[in-house]
């Protein structure tokens, strides 16, 4: 199915000048790429580099925004499937029924879906298995595209395109790896083609649930995903963050008036300053439930006017933990300081109140072992394709190896190809480390299934 956007043909065209000189010039597709095979991994994703290249366009051309069902991108992943030993696993999936879940994080934008998760459950596979994961859909429609985002258009060793480098070159390549090992006699990974845009409540947290509640034998999982910092394959995520997004709401009282109409006649010393006393329980907090947490205020909002005690007032501030800390739980002992506190400021006269709640990001922080053997077959199969010894990105949050990590209680690792303008206009993938990512991801699970 083509996408539902429309771009103008006035505005394509004088957006694309430069890149259709540009693509005049390209070699044929036969032609292109300088990636020189130095593995037998390598030589093997060689073979595939069209095939893998035509995945990609073809999911390219299919929306599929955050947000949306993905039900069309969703049928490219299961064609694909079809034709290799696997059996398929559909599922039609709602974030509002994981809303008590412990790892559960509001979707972003909102939604209920349905949204649709594909699973590739190998069919003669015995014993320990090992899987991979990407996610399907994507970034929404920036402004400022010089191409369109639902036509691939290839510039020297880029293709650009909404979703190349986030997610969809992932489960391109998931996919073609996991053809080359059937081919090839090798046993084979689970794969799975999920949602993960908005912290992954519309697939990864699903369908990792359900699977921590079978007897699945997994032993590792690699999201086929990479870090951010757009460097690829030198990158791995083995480690998130924890992050709670909260805003504290206070109110105080004013004192009385002492002449008709003027709020600020009122003495500042008979009212009851709602910043004075959210910054000092801001404080508190500190000292006690957060106090091996990191803490940034970002916003403070208080007050109406310079005369006057204020009487209300709304902080934003960011948590940032790793460690045995949950939201959940800091979020629940904080409220209990916070009742305290509450009491014990206010008179029988007056009274304060407060509020806290949350307001974006509350995801809990996981983190795989970098000396685990899993770890160490990883990073040698990024060293032997690209000559490069690969380093740990621990900075990320809300990631999706979480789920794995937390739920399944095994390994997970995140890496991916270069790529660039993640969550912006003219997003791209460099198309041969897109080559190299299918060999590595050949030669992990290869590696995994003899541990």
């Amino acid at each position: 199915m083509k996408h539902k956007h429309h771009i103008s043909r006035r505005t394509f065209v004088n957006n694309t000048a430069a890149a259709t000189v540009a693509m005049t010039m390209m070699p044929s597709m036969a032609m292109f790429g300088n990636t020189v095979p130095n593995t037998e991994s390598l030589k093997l994703a060689e073979q595939y580099r069209g095939e893998l290249l035509e995945l990609l366009q073809n999911m390219i051309k299919v929306q599929s925004i955050g947000g949306e069902s993905a039900a069309n991108a969703q049928e490219v992943v299961k064609r694909y499937l079809a034709k290799l030993p696997y059996t398929i696993d559909e599922s039609v999936d709602r974030p509002s029924l994981y809303e008590a879940h412990p790892e559960y994080m509001a979707p972003n934008p909102p939604g209920d879906g349905p949204f649709v998760n594909v699973v590739g459950w190998p069919k003669q596979q015995k014993g320990k298995q090992y899987a991979m994961f990407a996610h399907i859909d994507t970034h929404s429609i920036e402004d400022g595209w010089n191409t369109d985002p639902f036509e691939p258009t290839l510039v020297g060793n880029k293709m650009y395109g909404l979703g190349t480098s986030d997610d969809k070159a992932g489960v391109a390549a998931m996919l073609v790896a996991a053809k080359a090992l059937s081919i090839s006699g090798q046993a084979l990974p689970v794969v799975m083609s999920l949602h993960g845009k908005g912290g992954g409540g519309r697939g990864s947290l699903p369908v990792f649930e359900r699977i921590r509640n079978t007897n699945h034998n997994v032993g590792a999982v690699l999201y086929v995903h990479p870090a951010e910092t757009g460097n690829g394959l030198v990158d791995i995520k083995n480690a998130v963050q924890g992050i709670s997004d909260l805003e504290l709401h206070m109110t105080g009282w004013r004192g009385e008036a002492l002449e008709i109409g003027s709020i600020d006649s009122a003495e500042w010393s008979k009212g009851g300053s709602a910043v004075d006393r959210c910054l000092e329980l801001l404080e508190l907090l500190k000292t006690t439930v957060f106090k091996d947490v990191l803490v940034n205020i970002g916003i403070i909002n208080g007050g109406d006017r310079i005369g006057s005690v204020a009487d209300k007032v709304t902080v934003t501030f960011r948590l940032k933990y790793s460690d045995h800390h949950t939201w959940k739980a800091l979020v629940t002992e904080a409220n209990k300081v916070i009742n305290e506190f509450v009491a014990s400021k206010s008179t029988k006269a007056h009274s304060y109140t407060a509020k806290l709640k949350s307001v974006g990001y509350m995801t809990n922080p996981g983190a795989a072992d970098w000396e685990a053997p899993e770890s160490k077959v990883l990073r040698t199969s990024i060293k032997d394709v690209t000559g490069i010894a690969p380093t740990a990105y621990p900075n990320h949050y809300a990631g999706d190896i979480r789920y794995p990590i937390r739920l399944l209680g095994v390994p997970a690792y995140g890496i991916g190809s270069i790529g660039g303008n993640f969550y912006l206009p003219d997003e791209w993938v460099d198309v041969d480390d897109l080559v190299r990512l299918v060999a590595v991801l050949i030669q992990t699970m290869t590696g995994w299934h003899k541990l």
